[in-house]
C-alpha cells in the first residue's frame, strides 16, 4: 500500500472512532424512574438511587422504610458545598452515609451506621463531613467496602 492509501485508511479510522464516540459509545444506560438518578461506582456498578433535593424531601430521607434493597440508595442534593448533618431519625436500617462533593468526588465515609432505636430526636446522633460536600449517598451498610469506596473514589451520573 503507497502512503497516500495508507493516510486515507488512517483517516477512516480516526473518522469512525469518532462516529462512535459522539454517538454515545461507552455510555451506562440505566432503568431509572423520574424522581431517580444512576450513580456510577469506579467498579463500573450502578446504584439506583432516588433523589432527595427538597428540604423535606431530605429531612424525611429514608426515614421509616423496612429496607434498602441492595444496589440502590438515596441521593441527597444540598445546591451548595458545605457541612450537611445527616441523623437517624426513624430508621429501620444500617447505612453506608457517603459525602461527595461538586467535582463528584467522595470527601467522607460513614460505614455501617446503625439506628437509634428508643433515642430522641434531640439526643440522635449527628453525621457531619468534615471537607465541603454538596450531595449525600445513602446506600446499604456495607455497599461502600464492597465496591471499595474511599475518600477520592470519583463517582459518575448515569443515563437513563
Amino acid at each position: 500500500m503507497n502512503n497516500i492509501g495508507l493516510l486515507g485508511h488512517r483517516r477512516w479510522i480516526w473518522l469512525w472512532v469518532m462516529v462512535l464516540c459522539l454517538s454515545g459509545c461507552g455510555q451506562r444506560n440505566v432503568d431509572l424512574a423520574s424522581n431517580q438518578i444512576g450513580i456510577g461506582l469506579p467498579d463500573r456498578s450502578i446504584i439506583k438511587a432516588e433523589v432527595a433535593d427538597t428540604e423535606a424531601e431530605r429531612i424525611k430521607g429514608l426515614s421509616g422504610r423496612p429496607e434498602l434493597s441492595p444496589g440502590t440508595g438515596m441521593w441527597f442534593e444540598f445546591g451548595q458545598d458545605g457541612q450537611h448533618s445527616i441523623w437517624m431519625l426513624d430508621m429501620n436500617f444500617a447505612i453506608d452515609i457517603i459525602w461527595v462533593n461538586s467535582d463528584f468526588k467522595v470527601v467522607q465515609i460513614a460505614k455501617d451506621v446503625h439506628p437509634e432505636p428508643g433515642v430522641s430526636e434531640s439526643d440522635l446522633k449527628h453525621y457531619i463531613n468534615q471537607s465541603p460536600a454538596r450531595y449525600v449517598l445513602e446506600v446499604p451498610a456495607g455497599t461502600a467496602a464492597a465496591h471499595q469506596l474511599g475518600v477520592g473514589s470519583a463517582l459518575g451520573l448515569v443515563s437513563s
